[in-house]
């Protein structure tokens, strides 16, 4: 999540910089919002299941994660607020899916509704990191691989012990800060 604030409140700089247009809060704030779109399936999770994620794959990433249904969103939003707001959406959600398609989890239907796999990058079939470019699972596989591999405590032991994971989004959240800072 914070590496995704930060990659959007970037993007915002970035296509600031881009289109020649001035940083606003606005184009800030709304990298930042676009860049948790995709996450808007937690609050589903949490209502029906009291948590996110562990051993069962709930309603997060099953509802808001799958890439190619966001081309309407992406166009409307280009059609009504501009190529500006466009572009960010675009950029901001496919910064979102590529981050969840590395590192924990287990990645995303990135061709659904073609494909009901779930593909992750740079990852064994156990959801380890590796240097093989691309893992997929068909949904019943997935689910026994979480069953078997799922970290009921993730949220524990990514983000509240001093994982690689949690440490690089943490400085990647702040480092955005602080290049927002000396932009504005």
């Amino acid at each position: 999540m914070f590496l995704d604030i930060g990659a959007g409140i970037l993007l915002a700089i970035g296509l600031n910089k881009f289109f020649a247009v001035d940083l606003s809060y606005q184009l800030v704030l709304a990298g930042a919002g676009f860049s948790l779109v995709a996450d808007l399936d937690i609050f589903l999770e949490l209502a029906k299941r009291g948590r996110i994620g562990g051993r069962v794959q709930g309603h997060h990433r099953e509802l808001t994660h799958f890439p190619l249904t966001y081309l309407p969103v992406l166009f409307l939003i280009y059609w009504f607020w501009g190529q500006v707001y466009g572009a960010l959406f675009g950029l901001t959600i496919l910064a979102h899916f590529l981050h969840d398609s590395v590192g924990m989890g287990w990645g995303i239907k990135w061709l659904w509704p073609f494909s009901s796999r779930s593909y992750k990058f740079f990852s064994e079939k156990n959801g380890k990191f590796s240097f093989r470019f691309l893992v997929s699972w068909l949904p019943a596989e997935l689910k026994e691989v979480i069953r078997r591999h799922g970290d009921d405590h993730w949220l524990r032991n990514f983000y509240f012990k001093l994982h690689p994971i949690a440490v690089f989004e943490f400085l990647f959240f702040i480092g955005s800060l602080v290049v927002l800072y000396y932009t504005i």
